[in-house]
């Protein structure tokens, strides 16, 4: 009898040695788990915080471009412009058809040199040549484009370099242009469509450009 109650207690023993370890056991991995996900909630915290600091290196979105198209300018008018890049105000103020210009023939059957007037609207310095470079003429707003060719003419006042807000440059655009009765100057439709720009397109009649 007395080896009976021996091994019950020796029994017993042994049951709360492993409820006690088992106990333990999941208090330690619960632990473990807490300090991964602190870990996890600190890095995506940083990642947050990273992520709100690029977006305020980006500029603007394409969500805040607000101003309304202007798809019907004709020689003179200014046109506003509400890029990813900035504002700025853009006047077409002439265009001439050529047959040639510092000994260089027109590949086509013209070029067209436009005169520009540029000011910057925003609040921050702007690239002109992002600008510039968004640019193209065409006589069929379906068909193929000529951009901006300027550099390539010694005669050229080329728009270039940095423009400061509230500056106003001039310069001028000019480029390959088939024989049409009229033309189509205008920013980058690809641009528009990604969210880049409002759309801003000028009609030259070909008569007024000679």
């Amino acid at each position: 009898m007395k080896r009976m109650v021996q091994l019950i207690f020796v029994i017993l023993i042994s049951i709360s040695l492993i409820a006690c370890s088992t106990k333990n056991g999941e208090e330690a991995k619960e632990s473990d788990n807490n300090v991964v996900n602190e870990e996890n909630n600190d890095g995506k915290d940083n990642e947050d915080a990273d992520s709100k600091d690029n977006d305020g290196d980006s500029g603007k979105s394409s969500s805040e471009i607000t101003t309304e198209d202007q798809l019907d300018l004709k020689l003179g008018d200014t046109g506003k412009f509400d890029t990813t890049l900035g504002t700025y105000e853009m006047t077409v103020e002439s265009a001439e058809l050529l047959e040639e210009l510092d000994g260089k023939e027109a590949q086509f059957d013209y070029l067209i040199l436009i005169d520009l007037k540029l000011k910057n609207t925003s609040d921050h310095d702007l690239d002109v040549d992002d600008i510039m470079t968004s640019l193209e003429v065409t006589d069929n707003l379906e068909g193929s484009v000529f951009f901006d060719a300027s550099p390539s003419f010694d005669s050229v006042e080329v728009l270039t370099g940095t423009i400061q807000p509230g500056e106003e440059i001039s310069g001028q655009f000019i480029t390959e242009a088939y024989e049409a009765d009229e033309y189509y100057f205008r920013e980058d439709p690809g641009n528009v469509a990604a969210g880049g720009s409002n759309q801003v397109i000028w009609t030259i009649p070909a008569d007024e450009a000679k």
